[in-house]
């Protein structure tokens, strides 16, 4: 099982240890022994029911299975070797994470770059477990996600979208993007943890949340509208959470004033049900559930407490990548 630890990354022969949590030599055998992979019927990754058009289809993907190594870390619980193999298998070349591990893409699905989403949820969890290094895991930050911003919108654009934000699809040669809320509290999350809140585009994309949020009020429709990718804002209030926790400064007061409103009431425990919708393509067309991830939520939640961390000294590894990220602007 992982444990606290105030120790910096262990070098050496086997695998880089993150600052935070050290990771168990049998943790397959622990988390076997501890019932998690009885909750889940089938084989890594977690399964997803995808409904498009009223066309049902199984899928398995990396990013859910993301979202179930959260949910067991941040109780405290042990994860299996597999999961953290399926996020690791999501790694492309370029150096982010993508929805589904290499060559695992169904058919019927379109080719997708690298996304700033995948990336800051993979990473952190890869961190967390000791799959990857601190060095990494902040250059990764930077050259994914920190040097890619929004500069301009349209002029029709929803009122609470701010410049200098991060965008979600790590390409070039793209005049517009898309921005997610949920996403961006990811990010934020990232960027805390591993000691990179200075970095440009941190400062506008927590305005941004403030102003989204104002703007939506207790508003369910307008709150599902702030993250294209996420169906359901439940998944905003746990991103926040999850966010504020990991260090991102403001987060803690944005949080609270999502969780205090209707749609974001009981957040964890609505994530929780079978027929909750995990995620989607941009607005809804393409819809993912996962029943597995939703008992996996619920016996974490059950089963074990609340870890908070704390956040990684930013003064932990070298400066290349401090000196990289200065660039971006």
């Amino acid at each position: 099982m992982n444990k606290a630890s105030d120790e910096g990354p262990r070098r050496g022969c086997g695998r880089e240890r993150s600052a935070r949590f050290d990771v168990a030599a049998s943790e397959e055998d622990i988390a076997i022994r501890s019932g998690i992979v009885d909750r889940l019927r089938s084989a890594y990754p977690i399964e997803s029911q995808v409904s498009q058009g009223g066309q049902q289809r199984r899928d398995r993907n990396g990013f859910v299975t993301a979202l179930g190594v959260r949910a067991l870390r941040r109780h405290g619980l042990p994860v299996p070797g597999a999961m953290l193999d399926t996020l690791q298998a999501c790694r492309s070349a370029r150096g982010g994470f993508r929805f589904w591990p290499e060559g695992a893409q169904p058919d019927w699905a379109p080719v997708l770059p690298d996304d700033v989403d995948d990336t800051a949820i993979m990473a952190l969890e890869l961190l967390h477990a000791g799959r990857m290094g601190l060095d990494d895991a902040r250059r990764t930050a930077c050259m994914t996600i920190a040097r890619r911003r929004i500069a301009r919108f349209p002029a029709l654009r929803p009122p609470w979208l701010r410049v200098g934000t991060f965008a979600t699809w790590c390409r070039e040669g793209v005049s517009f993007d898309m921005v997610d809320c949920t996403a961006t509290a990811n990010v934020l999350g990232f960027l805390a943890a591993v000691g990179l809140s200075h970095l440009p585009g941190v400062r506008e994309a927590t305005q941004m949340l403030g102003a989204a949020l104002h703007w939506a009020g207790d508003d369910e429709l307008r709150a599902s509208s702030l993250s294209p990718f996420y169906p359901d804002p439940v998944e905003l209030v746990l991103a926040l959470e999850h966010a504020a926790r990991s260090g991102a400064r403001g987060l803690h007061e944005l949080h609270a004033a999502a969780a205090a409103t209707g749609w974001g009431a009981n957040a964890e425990l609505r994530s929780t049900r079978a027929e909750h919708r995990v995620c989607s393509s941009p607005y809804g067309v393409v819809v993912w559930r996962s029943p597995e991830l939703a008992r996996l939520r619920g016996w974490a939640r059950e089963m074990g407490e609340a870890r908070i961390p704390k956040p990684l000294p930013h003064w932990i590894g070298d400066f290349e990548s401090e000196l990289m990220c200065s660039v971006f602007d």
